[in-house]
């Protein structure tokens, strides 16, 4: 609805013509003062005076005495009954008021607060119907229904989609594979949901005073809650269902955490990472054998790599078909060739015959996927042999390359 027909709805409720520009101007300034509402509105400056105490005599404002005479709306409740009450135009003017009151205002784009539970789910609704890459979310089970719609077109349309579920799940209908991961956690949690490294959205589920929640549009947020999903929320959690033909990753860190026990046997990992290349942002794949990592101490992982010995990594080194080297950064990298939204793991080899204690046939990620398995030699592909040497650092021996 535009603000035209909402200035007509208003008018039928029952305000003046001075009364609408002026409630529909704090609408959109918030907290304001009454001179600029007057520039905002319209409307003379010697009259908004007048309107405004009107308006708060109605219960549609509320002024505060500073230096000079501020105003802002007040929480649209009486004005949302009278609206709803006038037929469907007037309905629909009302639901449009209640989102704009709601909306952040420009200066608080990228992180807002907002007064209600369900806000965030409907915002987090949105931006699934807009995802393109992947979503991170936790969340209860009656909010995994009230959302599974929309996951699951999400996923239907390629979108890589990781469900974290807390609390009683007995009874849910997981049969829906289309989803990447379904985990699950008994202990309770905030609703969170990442989408495509940008848009984030949580809400407390339990231990709030009072319901709110926080709305993000920023990649540097994001990317903190992205590490709190990862450590705090799915590393404790259980796995349900695993719906991708092959392991799967958003994150570098939890690619090499599954990755390091392999690397410790010699064995090469091929994988294809997609993202988008820095500076330009056109998208981008890289594939082929991963060689090398760089991290800040040039220390290959241990075997069982914690978090905290995963977040100095910078990049993977990755060797393709056509004896280029390529390297592969993670969430806001700026000097790699790609910045990777997704891993996916093609296949390993060993060099020989395999080690007598792993076999890369039975190793399975955590999401209980089998790896694929290529026996043929890692000199096929790379025409050279894995090194390690006594302090850790690993290297390749790319022959003539």
């Amino acid at each position: 609805m535009d603000t035209d027909r909402l200035h007509d709805a208003l008018t039928r409720a029952g305000l003046t013509s001075y009364q609408a520009d002026v409630y529909l101007a704090l609408l959109e300034l918030g907290s304001a003062p009454v001179v600029d509402v007057a520039d905002r509105a319209g409307v003379p400056t010697s009259q908004t005076y007048d309107v405004v105490r009107s308006l708060e005599d109605q219960g549609f404002v509320e002024t505060v005495e500073r230096d000079r005479l501020h105003a802002r709306a007040t929480e649209p409740n009486t004005v949302l009954e009278e609206l709803r009450g006038t037929g469907e135009l007037l309905t629909d003017a009302a639901d449009e008021i209640e989102d704009r009151w709601e909306r952040p205002a420009p200066e608080d784009y990228r992180a807002s607060v907002v007064k209600h539970r369900e806000t965030v789910l409907d915002r987090a609704r949105e931006a699934l119907g807009e995802a393109d890459v992947s979503v991170e979310i936790a969340l209860r089970s009656d909010q995994f229904e009230a959302l599974r719609p929309a996951l699951v077109e999400a996923a239907e349309r390629g979108v890589i989609i990781r469900v974290v579920l807390y609390g009683p799940a007995d009874g849910l209908d997981l049969a829906d594979t289309s989803l990447t991961e379904v985990h699950h956690r008994a202990l309770p949690g905030p609703f969170l949901a990442i989408v495509d490294r940008r848009q984030s959205y949580f809400a407390p589920n339990v231990h709030g005073d009072e319901p709110y929640g926080i709305l993000l549009d920023d990649t540097i947020l994001s990317f903190i809650l992205h590490w709190y999903f990862m450590t705090c929320v799915k590393a404790q959690s259980d796995t349900l269902t695993v719906g991708a033909d092959r392991p799967t990753y958003v994150s570098i860190e939890e690619f090499v955490r599954d990755a390091a026990p392999l690397w410790h046997d010699g064995a090469a990992v091929e994988i294809t990472a997609e993202g988008h290349v820095p500076g330009t942002g056109e998208r981008a794949t890289v594939g082929g054998v991963v060689v090398d990592m760089l991290a800040e101490d040039a220390l290959w992982p241990s075997r069982s790599p914690t978090f905290e010995e995963l977040a100095g990594i910078s990049a993977l080194v990755v060797l393709n078909d056509e004896g280029q080297l390529r390297t592969v950064g993670g969430w806001g990298t700026l000097y790699e060739d790609l910045e990777t939204e997704v891993i996916r793991v093609d296949g390993i080899s060993y060099p020989g015959s395999s080690p007598a204690d792993s076999s890369p046939a039975d190793w399975l990620s955590p999401g209980g996927t089998e790896w694929p398995v290529d026996e043929s030699a890692v000199e096929t592909a790379t025409d050279g042999e894995a090194t390690t040497d006594g302090d850790g650092r690993r290297g390749f021996d790319a022959g003539d390359e």
